[in-house]
């Protein structure tokens, strides 16, 4: 099994392009279901317990965090801290 800790890169946003589409990936075989809510925003639940997951959408990638530890994914709060950002991750303008 792989370390479920830090952020994963799902899948692009344009797969849950309407409100109440939705979408269930295995990390590190743990069920998440992420799903766009009436606002547009992307939300991540763990499925079975309902447990919120961290998500954040960065360049059109949608990136889902297992651990309260690791700060979002290039820019934001990670970014103005000086902290490491993956570098799977695309940078765009």
């Amino acid at each position: 099994m792989t370390d479920r800790s830090g952020w994963h890169s799902v899948d692009l946003d344009t797969a849950i392009p309407n409100p109440g589409d939705a979408m269930t990936v295995a990390i590190s075989g743990w069920l998440i279901t992420i799903t766009r809510d009436e606002d547009g925003d992307v939300r991540a639940h763990h499925r079975g317990s309902g447990r919120a997951a961290r998500c954040v959408i960065r360049c059109g990638v949608i990136f889902v965090n297992l651990s309260e530890e690791v700060p979002p994914p290039v820019g934001g709060a990670a970014a103005e801290a000086g902290l490491p950002t993956p570098t799977s991750t695309p940078h765009c303008a």
